[in-house]
């Protein structure tokens, strides 16, 4: 006699509903707030936060190193980041970059600026991994009449697809700092990831980045 005790198969079918019902209530706070040329724009609900998680997917013709290419090229983002006004390496240590960003605010808010710690991870199938992280490794002076934001997370997830384009996905998770008014907030969860995909897209599928 097998001495180890049979499960019984409704088991195995009332734990998948429960894995269903935590899976469906995860994504209960997720929610589209906008579809526009190709761009999926979602925000996940995180408790106690200023901002949503912001996530935005679209389809770009060109492979993944080419815009890891321009993702990675810290001189070209004033020209389609949504709302950089200022972008520099720091410096760049055991294979990682530190770079100081701003970001432009609409009067009287006061513009936001961060150090960021970036790296990049070659995944399985082609996939490439571009993270970046807020850090006060660099210290960086902040400027008069600017606010330095406490939390900046993030990631881009190059992925090929068969017919030789690349999904990306662009995640963004912020803690501004300070105050922010709330039509403000609601209107940076649809632009920023909409107009720096959009931008970036344009830019990637021509070529690569200028030299620096």
């Amino acid at each position: 006699m097998n001495p180890r005790r049979r499960v019984h198969p409704l088991l195995f079918l009332f734990i998948g509903s429960i894995s269903a019902m935590l899976a469906t209530e995860a994504a209960a706070d997720r929610s589209v707030v906008l579809v526009k040329d190709g761009i999926t724009v979602e925000q996940d609900a995180a408790e106690g936060r200023t901002l949503p998680i912001l996530i935005g997917t679209t389809t770009m013709k060109t492979d993944p190193e080419r815009i890891a290419a321009w993702v990675t090229a810290v001189h070209t983002y004033v020209d389609w980041q949504h709302n950089c006004e200022e972008a520099r390496v720091l410096e760049q240590p055991d294979g990682t970059r530190l770079t100081y960003n701003r970001i432009g605010s609409p009067w009287p808010v006061s513009d936001r600026d961060v150090v960021l710690r970036s790296t990049r991870k070659n995944l399985e199938d082609g996939v490439i991994r571009l993270d970046f992280r807020s850090t006060e490794v660099a210290r960086v002076e902040v400027p008069r009449g600017v606010v330095r934001m406490p939390r900046l997370v993030g990631s881009y997830v190059l992925t090929p697809t068969n017919d030789g384009e690349t999904r990306v996905v662009y995640t963004v998770d912020s803690d501004p700092g300070g105050s922010l008014p709330a039509w403000l907030v609601k209107q940076a969860g649809k632009d920023l990831p909409y107009h720096t995909l959009e931008n970036l897209r344009t830019r990637a599928e021509v070529g690569p980045p200028p030299a620096e």
